[in-house]
């Protein structure tokens, strides 16, 4: 979770027996300062060091969006030097997660373990079967922030249970991403067949969770029905990025994002906007979040919530299982 995963909720994660990540997603080279909010080497440093303070014998994961990591396309030497200098057990890859980017990640640190975010099964089939990752995280459409436009995707329920189907047999572990919030919600996920599950919106909703506090506030009071898919959060956001990050732009088809929606979208998507409208508006309105928002009550520490989850889970299937006759 771009500007929300660092270190701090990562390592409250991780004692709570998850696998917290740290998420770099604008990776850049070293500017001097740790505290550079695109995502340097040097921001990474400093992450990776309150992670290992809070959690020194939990595995290390550190998460890369590809497209937003290179200098240029086909440039894989900042994510490279960053899995050489922190050996991660764990490498996140999202949007795409290309075969040569997974192969040379293996060949910089042979030990990782990697994993893909994929939204459709034409992506998990090519990165079980061409780029054989560990893991595969199939993200629906229900989830919050960045993923494929939803005429791409599926909903997680259908969507994960194809991505099972499509790893049997290869050893290749399945992850649900998409609305998932709780213990019912990461039992159904088991009962369709996946190792795991992944939760975004529920762990921004943390003390630790880095991010806007006044967005983060917002996560309590929403409800299912406040959540829209749009593209209106990068028509602005790229506006504002071309000129800050030389380019970095969330790109066709990883440009819709899950919010919840302003009162006014629908007619502000039609809008003309000056660089400094659009970087106002988005401070204002927008707040990332996927459709599982309106079980969230509060914002809790995530070591309790993971914890919590956990026997709730527990008892989701213990209930279901009673249920079968």
């Amino acid at each position: 979770m771009a500007g929300a995963s660092g270190g701090l909720l990562a390592a409250s994660t991780a004692r709570a027996g998850g696998l917290g990540s740290i998420a770099m997603p604008m990776l850049r080279k070293d500017t001097g300062e740790a505290k550079d909010p695109c995502g340097s080497l040097a921001k990474l440093r400093e992450e990776v060091r309150i992670f290992r303070a809070g959690a020194p014998a939990a595995p290390l994961c550190i998460g890369f969006v590809e497209d937003h990591c290179l200098q240029r396309r086909g440039d894989f030497s900042l994510i490279l030097d960053a899995v050489a200098e922190h050996e991660p057990e764990f490498v996140q890859v999202f949007a795409p997660a290309s075969t040569s980017l997974v192969q040379s990640i293996r060949g910089a640190h042979s030990g990782v373990r990697i994993m893909a975010q994929v939204g459709s099964s034409s992506e998990a089939k090519r990165v079980i079967g061409e780029a054989k990752v560990d893991v595969v995280i199939a993200q629906g459409k229900e989830a919050g922030g960045h993923g494929l436009r939803p005429e791409m995707s599926s909903g997680t329920l259908p969507f994960a249970r194809r991505v099972v189907q499509l790893a049997e047999g290869t050893g290749t572990l399945v992850l649900a991403a998409g609305g998932i919030v709780d213990g019912a919600g990461a039992a159904a996920a088991l009962v369709l067949g996946c190792d795991g599950a992944v939760l975004g919106t529920r762990l921004w909703a943390t003390e630790q969770a880095l991010g806007d506090q006044e967005k983060k506030n917002r996560l309590p009071a929403a409800d299912c029905d406040d959540v829209v898919r749009t593209r209106l959060y990068d028509k602005l956001n790229n506006k504002c990025q071309k000129e800050e990050t030389n380019g970095l732009l969330w790109r066709h088809p990883y440009d819709t994002c899950g919010v919840i929606r302003p009162e006014t979208w629908a007619e502000d998507a039609t809008k003309s906007w000056t660089t400094e409208e659009a970087r106002a508006y988005l401070k204002s309105n927008f707040a990332l979040a996927g459709d599982g928002v309106g079980s969230i009550n509060g914002i809790e520490d995530a070591e309790e919530i993971v914890k919590n989850i956990a026997g709730d889970m527990s008892s989701a299937l213990v209930r279901a299982s009673s249920l079968v006759s």
